[in-house]
C-alpha cells in the first residue's frame, strides 16, 4: 500500500483541462488527495477553476456511484442541479456558498462573475465498485446511466 501523503501545495499540482462531450464550456481541475496521487484511501480532494467570458455552463452531468461536495472559494455563477434534466433548479453562487450533489443527480456550474470562479470538491469514497474517482468523472458525460 502506498504511503499517503499528508501535505499538497495546490500550486504544485498540475491543472487539467475538462470539457464535456457536446459543450464549449470548460474548467481546470487540480486533484489534490485521491488513491493515485497521495495514497488516501476513503477520499478524493480537488478544486476546479472556471475561467470567465463562457457563454454557457458546462453539460450537466451525474456521478452514479458518489456524493459529492462542493464550496465555492471565489468568483460568481450559478449551479444547476436536480433529480434529473427536467427538473434541474438554478442556485447563485458566490464565496461561502456550498452544496451537496447526492449520487445520481445532474449538475453543472457556469461563471458569471468577471474572473475565476474557484470551487473546492469532494467525492466519498475514493472508489466504488473496482472504480476510481478518476475514471466516473471523466467517462460520464450525459445523465444516462453507463454500465
Amino acid at each position: 500500500m502506498k504511503e499517503p501523503k499528508l501535505f499538497v501545495d495546490e500550486s504544485q499540482v498540475p491543472s487539467v483541462r475538462v470539457q464535456r462531450q457536446g459543450s464549449s464550456a470548460y474548467g481546470f481541475i487540480r486533484t489534490l488527495f485521491d488513491p493515485e496521487t497521495t495514497g488516501t484511501t476513503n477520499a478524493v480532494l480537488g478544486v476546479m477553476t472556471v475561467p470567465p467570458g463562457q457563454s454557457e455552463p458546462m453539460q450537466p452531468h451525474a456521478h452514479f456511484e458518489y456524493d459529492e461536495t462542493e464550496y465555492v472559494v471565489n468568483g460568481e455563477g450559478y449551479l444547476l442541479l436536480g433529480p434529473s434534466r427536467d427538473e434541474l433548479q438554478r442556485y447563485e453562487l458566490k464565496p461561502g456558498c456550498a452544496f451537496f450533489v447526492p449520487a445520481g443527480y445532474p449538475h453543472c456550474a457556469a461563471n458569471t462573475g468577471n474572473g475565476e470562479m474557484k470551487i473546492v470538491f469532494s467525492f466519498f469514497p475514493a472508489a466504488v465498485k473496482g472504480h476510481t474517482y478518476r475514471e466516473i468523472a471523466t467517462d460520464l458525460t450525459d445523465v444516462k446511466k453507463v454500465k
